[in-house]
């Protein structure tokens, strides 16, 4: 089949939204199907780009978008869709496209409108919440968001954007009609793929429940086995250690980290990988007397090694994680997994399955407590191959890939 792939960031400069299409990229290349990529890109002159990535042909559609805060998301998406949609809608006849997947928030509603005009199927995969958030985060500050209400947008405002925010109060009807253009687009994919179950209740509410299913990302066990076949060099982990690695920040269970260690007081030192704001109040702990080594960001491959090593990875998130793939990478490398009950969580890890769940951190204190204590060496050998074989079944590369190419067909007709 011709693919398009229209996604909102690509590599080499992009974060996980676009990585993960370039895995999809390069496996579904791998599987026979001639893949193009197109993606916006801000530049102050029109007109288009065309590049290679790792042997994918990428088109860059450039468009202008104002600075100002607000003007600059119209600009981005009412002013931005009709414009990139009449342009996708020529590339896949000239190209003659068999299916659009988008990928993100600026790329789902002008490829599905693209799509239709074309006369081919529309799939959409949703990774976060740009469909029920304005702010794509679920948050209201540090908070997760209640819900996307007239009131709560004015709070989000006040705690989002600070004072200047309640003088910003009537952008919230813009906000408001912003996700409802974004929710009425993605509705009119032929197929939306949530990539967890969380995701997909957030959907639920608008999306034609026969048109929705869930679809994880995937993880390459290949790549992954052949990093952690070296170990860890940072210092110090030639002995026992957990692992804490993620941004040091409230929403992303910094603090609840050390509410644990206090209640579970391991005897194995906890490295904490990762920067934030809340780094001071850590290295404070430190100096407290916790048990507790705070490091800088590390290359993947390094944090891959220290996962496969650790006698067990804490994630205490608080946020609702649509599906965390530091959480898919443990599992891969088969890692041990403390986690929070939150979000896409429990799409990966099953509580005495694969790993364990708490729901809040007396409990996270008490699981670890008792997997770390003497005599429960056989079940986490047992909890840890058990979360390599669920990434071997649920989100390796062959077995999602083959799932999105399965729909694909179906879509096509192309069986």
């Amino acid at each position: 089949m011709k693919l398009a792939l229209v996604t909102d960031v690509f590599p080499p400069n992009s974060g996980g939204s676009g990585w993960s299409t370039f895995y999809l990229a390069r496996a579904l290349e791998q599987r026979g199907h001639r893949v193009q990529v197109v993606m916006p890109r801000e530049r102050q002159e029109p007109g288009t780009t065309e590049r290679e990535y790792e042997g994918l042909p990428v088109t860059e559609y450039h468009y202008r978008a104002a600075k100002l805060p607000f003007v600059r998301n119209y600009t981005r998406n009412e002013r931005l869709y009709p414009a990139f949609a009449e342009f996708l809608a020529g590339f896949f006849k000239e190209n003659q496209i068999d299916l659009a997947h988008g990928q993100h928030y600026l790329t789902i509603p002008p490829s599905v409108r693209a799509a239709h005009e074309a006369g081919i199927p529309a799939v959409a995969t949703v990774r976060d919440y740009w469909p029920v958030c304005y702010w794509t985060t679920h948050l209201s500050g540090d908070k997760v968001c209640p819900g996307c209400s007239e009131l709560n947008r004015l709070v989000c405002l006040y705690r989002n954007q600070g004072p200047g925010g309640i003088a910003a109060a009537p952008v919230s009807l813009y906000m408001g009609s912003n996700l409802k253009l974004k929710q009425n687009w993605l509705a009119q994919a032929d197929r939306t793929l949530a990539v967890s179950g969380y995701i997909a209740g957030k959907l639920r509410p608008f999306m034609p429940p026969e048109r929705l299913e869930v679809l994880p990302n995937f993880v390459d066990l290949d790549r992954l086995e052949q990093i952690v076949a070296e170990p860890p060099a940072t210092p110090g982990t030639d002995k026992p250690y957990l692992l804490f690695v993620g941004k040091f920040e409230e929403n992303k269970g910094a603090r609840l980290l050390l509410d644990v260690l206090r209640q579970a007081r391991p005897d194995l030192p906890t490295l904490a990988v990762g920067d934030g704001s809340l780094r001071g109040e850590l290295e404070q702990a430190v100096r407290d007397g916790l048990n507790l080594r705070v490091l800088d960001w590390a290359k993947n491959e390094e944090v891959l090694r220290l996962m496969k090593h650790a006698e067990a990875l804490l994630f205490p998130s608080l946020w609702p994680e649509p599906l965390s793939r530091v959480l898919l990478e443990a599992s891969g490398v088969g890692a041990l997994v403390v986690a929070m009950e939150t979000g896409g969580t429990p799409d990966i890890i099953r509580h005495d399955h694969n790993g364990l769940l708490a729901k809040d951190a007396p409990g996270m204190a008490r699981q670890l407590a008792d997997i770390l204590a003497p005599g429960q060496e056989e079940k986490r050998d047992r909890l840890k191959a058990a979360a390599r074989e669920t990434a071997r079944e649920k989100f390796s590369q062959e077995a999602v890939v083959e799932r999105v190419e399965k729909l694909y067909r179906t879509l096509t007709g192309k069986e």
